[in-house]
């Protein structure tokens, strides 16, 4: 009995064997036609392969509206099913990343739009788009091209960040130590050691005038972004306003320079252009007296009134320190990347523009006087107007050139 069973096992496993040994050898079959297949449809598609056109462009380009409505229509009439058209706007991250990487690769000093990619061919620029296309396809239909990019965060980083980041904390800086900020700070600070407060009560009065301008800063910024990214859709609008305030940056830098000069010859801030109107002063000392003369009872209720002492002053004060913050948002503005981190760049420049304040009111908890401070800013006055006048000229090269 054992040994029928022990025959009827070997048969049986011999049996399944051979039927694995065919299933094994019918999978060998599908997976070779299934290569040759997959080998020869390469072949063939490599034989049929249509060019590829791959377009960089920016909504507000007027150039790029150009090449878009007249050259590409030309280049399909011409090549028709030959070629395919694909477009990638910059204002998408991974779009510009890769722009930059093929600048990098094709050795372009800057990455701009338009911008045009074919074959082995990368095209920037209307001009040299219309001069060389036709050529540039007819190459690539000839010769399929290989080449790898390796793009990533870095490209865009190593392009921008480094340069917009020094930007904005330069012109914060020299914002926050603007004369029209560092005078109200220390007219601030004079009054409250006249009124006699103590340092617990200095303490929540700072904190909450310059937590009050530091937000009432970033939200007007935020508004004004947000007000001219939609007009952004509008291209000669857009364009006047770029051109408007770079204009502007370049009026302020002489009239800077006209106070830093007129400082060096009569060492005094009378006469200064670039300051805040004696209307404006009265208002600001107004608001600041009205709200701190008599002294409030309650920590809490004091620093609440500071918030709005800081809100209003801020307000009043953007007269003149909005002179370098509105540059700084259109610089914002027309670069696609600064653009997609927009609160990060307006938060970096209004802690620079509060970190003064702060320096201020620390000096005065370690006992330094107010009088102490005015005497230091009327001795670096002109080292201040002559900062403020290099970084108008700044943002009016730099918004030209991106313009």
């Amino acid at each position: 009995m054992n040994f029928h069973i022990f025959i009827y096992s070997i048969t049986n496993s011999l049996f399944f064997t051979k039927i694995l040994y065919n299933l094994y050898t019918m999978r060998k079959k599908v997976i070779l036609s299934f290569l040759f297949f997959f080998l020869f449809s390469l072949n063939l598609f490599a034989k049929n392969k249509k060019a590829e056109v791959l377009l960089f462009y920016s909504p507000t380009c007027k150039a790029c509206l150009e090449v878009k409505m007249e050259i590409i229509p030309r280049i399909l009439e011409k090549y028709k099913d030959k070629i395919i058209i694909k477009e990638a706007n910059i204002y998408d991250k991974n779009n510009l990343n890769l722009l930059i990487s093929l600048s990098s690769r094709f050795k372009r000093k800057i990455a701009a739009v338009p911008s045009l990619l074919v074959g082995g061919s990368f095209l920037v620029g209307a001009k040299e788009i219309e001069e060389n296309l036709d050529e540039a396809v007819e190459k690539a239909l000839k010769k399929r091209v290989n080449f790898h990019l390796y793009f990533s965060e870095k490209a865009i980083l190593d392009k921008f960040k480094e340069i917009s980041l020094l930007t904005f904390i330069g012109a914060g800086l020299v914002d926050g130590v603007n004369p029209c900020a560092f005078a109200v700070i220390i007219f601030f600070i004079s009054f409250l050691t006249v009124y006699g407060y103590d340092k617990k009560e200095v303490i929540g009065i700072g904190s909450a005038y310059v937590l009050a301008v530091f937000f009432t800063y970033l939200f007007l910024g935020l508004g004004v972004f947000k007000t001219l990214y939609l007009l952004s859709r509008f291209y000669l609008l857009i364009k006047f306003f770029y051109y408007l305030v770079a204009g502007l940056c370049f009026f302020l830098f002489i009239l800077a320079l006209y106070d830093y000069f007129r400082f060096r010859k009569e060492k005094t801030s009378e006469g200064f252009i670039l300051q805040l109107p004696k209307f404006l002063k009265k208002r600001i000392t107004g608001v600041i007296g009205d709200a701190l003369r008599k002294k409030k009872r309650g920590y809490l209720r004091l620093f609440f009134i500071s918030l709005g002492v800081g809100f209003l002053v801020s307000l009043l004060e953007a007269v003149c320190t909005g002179q370098v913050y509105l540059p700084a948002i259109f610089f914002i503005l027309k670069i696609p990347h600064l653009r997609l981190k927009a609160l990060l760049y307006l938060v970096v420049y209004n802690l620079m523009f509060i970190s003064p304040l702060v320096v201020i009111f620390l000096l005065f908890l370690l006992g330094i006087s107010s009088q102490t401070l005015n005497n230091f800013l009327r001795k670096h006055l002109g080292i201040f107007k002559l900062a403020l006048a290099l970084v108008f000229l700044g943002l009016s090269f730099f918004i030209l050139s991106l313009s």
